[in-house]
């Protein structure tokens, strides 16, 4: 190969290589020597800034995960090494002043799953829409709907519609639980920007063999005074034997 060539290549060929994943490191918390037992824990010197600092490392997308267990907190945080870690961390008073004892480990999964459970209006009506959709009534999973509600099916560049009304959603669930009389779905995934709702679906049904198989799509749901008005749904894709099992 030319040497010309090489050089035009190589940088197309470090372009290509695939990311590292980012580190995780797990910053556990305990109550340190400044813990004043006689006080409540919102009553401890320095919380509201140690509040705010979580806040902040949620707002630029450091934090991954917060939580309490037991007596201990956890943070989990996406930074590229324990230097860093310490960096961020150095603004909390609480942790400064020792009212927090820190221990920071490499923090690594094995399974992913979520633990965003959304609470908005929108979440709630979404989920209790999906519920009449698992007990198969047509007419509650309509009523969730505006009288315009619209369905469309998206394709690479192209968009078919499936339903221009609620009653016309009506009528075709009827029939769809009737071809599909063990059908349920889940969302694996709910992710909401104002008025739209993204999720992941799973719907899974007893084939004609009985073993129960299921597929996953992304769809997109608009929720607009207490009513879904649109929804916009991709191509499915088949899960792999045993993904899903009968509820």
């Amino acid at each position: 190969m030319k040497p010309l060539l090489l050089l035009i290549l190589l940088p197309l060929f470090l372009l290509a290589q695939p990311a590292t994943p980012p580190t995780l490191y797990a910053v556990r918390l305990t109550t340190g020597p400044a813990w004043d037992a006689a006080k409540p824990p919102h009553d401890q010197a320095g919380m509201r800034e140690h509040s705010a600092n979580i806040a902040r490392l949620r707002r630029e997308s450091l934090l991954v995960l917060g939580a309490r267990f037991g007596e201990l907190g956890l943070l989990v945080l996406r930074l590229p090494d324990e230097a860093a870690v310490q960096s961020q961390l150095a603004p909390d008073p609480a942790i400064a002043a020792g009212v927090f004892k820190v221990q920071i480990d490499v923090f690594t999964p094995f399974a992913h799953g979520t633990t965003a459970w959304l609470t908005t209006p929108e979440a709630v009506l979404l989920r209790a829409y999906l519920e009449a959709f698992n007990r198969h009534d047509a007419v509650a999973v309509a009523a969730f709907c505006a009288e315009d509600f619209t369905c469309y099916s998206v394709d690479g560049g192209q968009t078919s519609t499936d339903a221009t009304s609620r009653a016309q959603l009506r009528d075709w669930l009827v029939g769809y639980f009737k071809s599909f009389p063990t059908v349920r779905s889940e969302f694996l995934s709910v992710e909401q920007t104002g008025p739209y709702l993204t999720v992941r679906e799973r719907p899974s049904w007893d084939d004609k063999e009985g073993k129960r198989v299921s597929q996953q799509a992304h769809g997109v749901y608009e929720i607009r005074d207490n009513h879904i008005r649109r929804v916009w749904y991709f191509p499915s894709v088949k899960d792999a034997p045993g993904a899903a099992s009968a509820k």
